[in-house]
């Protein structure tokens, strides 16, 4: 054991399909960079090209399936609650390393590595770190979401109203398995409890999740990397078209973008794909339906429009899609109950509208329709996010200075 730092990054996948992976993944990169000794433990893979021969960095994946696409169904429940090949190759890294110069990070873990991963560091005494992407360390479903009601949950998580409440997009089964899994974490493995430091995506997601963590916990936000390039604002007087980016999910609030955008009559691009495509089409067929497109497509259309539509009807943790329109000038109209509306300051780099309201979502639309006022506000996005870039370097940055102060408390 030596005196080096050593960290260890635990994640579901090994490649990028989603938010948590790629900030595990590009912080995994980062802090190698930097010099540190970082091992990258999945259990999902094939491994990202970009984590090949990567200097500090060792990568380690299980080879496993994710829960859903687990064709052993028995095992993938199992496996779900406690993934006991995870936390024994956890344990097997750990026995490398000294538990005064050692972080472990957890991204992700709800998908196939399970909460028992997170139980075999703590009680080995290591310090022991846990970014929110979500909230599965408290929420059986990870969103304190209604989707039959299409609104935000406000039980208390495994409390009886809770346990009974049929909530899950699939069925009520999954739910009461998602709850097992809840109990087990929480009330067998006192996960919460052994966990001192939160890393949380935004001051919003924070504030949620405060009252439901330990009381000594420590939350601090770190801001996501976010892969942008400066190419100067865009040219938001010349464009006319208002721009959903996302799941068609009825929490992301496609719909309500889909019916704001007809009543309004404004060209509407909406790129992403989902099981509410065909109702989002039916609700406002003039606008142009893309699919999912690669990354350098979908800048093409951002600089292309005149504003953002985030309408989430969930308690969405930030809004990567807000910070990347920004680094283009481009301004946001986003939900006043989102991360988001921490972001997008009202009348400055975007407007706010009232949460699920398809009418107050029209008013701001017809209001961003003014060519002097976009312009205004898309300055002031393109002004705020390049004075403080949320690069990569920034974020390994962050979390270092947190390293710091976590191994040294």
């Amino acid at each position: 054991m030596g005196s080096k730092r050593r960290i260890l990054i635990l994640n579901d996948q090994a490649f990028i399909n989603g938010g948590a992976p790629a900030v595990a993944i590009a912080s995994a990169i980062g802090l190698a960079e930097t010099g540190e000794q970082v091992t990258l433990l999945t259990a999902v893979g094939p491994i990202a090209s970009q984590l090949e021969d990567v200097p500090n960095l060792e990568v380690q994946c299980l080879g496993q399936h994710e829960i859903v696409d687990d064709p052993n169904r028995l095992r993938a429940l199992q496996s779900g609650i406690a993934n006991r090949v995870a936390a024994a190759r956890v344990n097997k890294v750990l026995e490398d390393c000294d538990p005064k110069n050692t972080i472990v990070h957890v991204h992700s873990w709800m998908k196939a590595l399970s909460p028992l991963v997170i139980h075999a560091a703590t009680c080995r005494g290591y310090k022991v770190l846990i970014t929110m992407h979500d909230f599965f360390i408290m929420c059986p479903t990870g969103g304190f979401f209604l989707p039959k009601e299409g609104k935000i949950c406000k039980r208390t998580p495994l409390s009886v109203s809770c346990v009974f409440c049929s909530c899950d997009r699939r069925n009520y089964f999954h739910k009461l398995w998602r709850s097992t899994r809840t109990f087990y974490q929480n009330r067998i493995l006192r996960v919460p409890e052994g966990i001192e430091h939160f890393v949380a995506v935004s001051e919003f997601s924070a504030s949620i999740a405060r009252p439901f963590l330990p009381h000594k916990a420590d939350i601090t936000v770190v801001r996501n990397p976010v892969d942008c390039q400066d190419h100067g604002p865009a040219s938001i007087g010349d464009n006319e078209h208002f721009l959903f980016i996302g799941r068609f999910t009825q929490e992301k609030g496609v719909l309500v973008a889909a019916e704001a955008c007809r009543r309004t009559g404004v060209k509407a691009v909406f790129i992403g794909d989902g099981e509410l495509l065909e109702k989002a089409k039916a609700i406002c067929p003039e606008a142009h339906f893309t699919g999912w497109l690669k990354p350098h497509e979908i800048q093409s259309y951002l600089r292309k429009c005149r504003a953002i539509l985030f309408p989430p009807l969930w308690y969405e943790t930030l809004g990567l899609v807000v910070i990347e329109a920004a680094a283009a000038g481009i301004p946001a109209i986003v939900s006043n109950q989102s991360a988001a509306a921490d972001l997008v300051a009202d009348g400055q780099r975007g407007l706010h509208f009232d949460y699920g309201s398809v009418e107050s979502l029209c008013f701001q639309i017809e209001r961003m329709r003014d060519k002097d006022l976009a312009v205004q506000l898309g300055k002031g996005a393109y002004d705020w996010y390049w004075a403080n870039p949320w690069d990569r370097a920034s974020h390994v940055r962050e979390l270092s200075t947190l390293y710091d102060r976590v191994l040294a408390k």
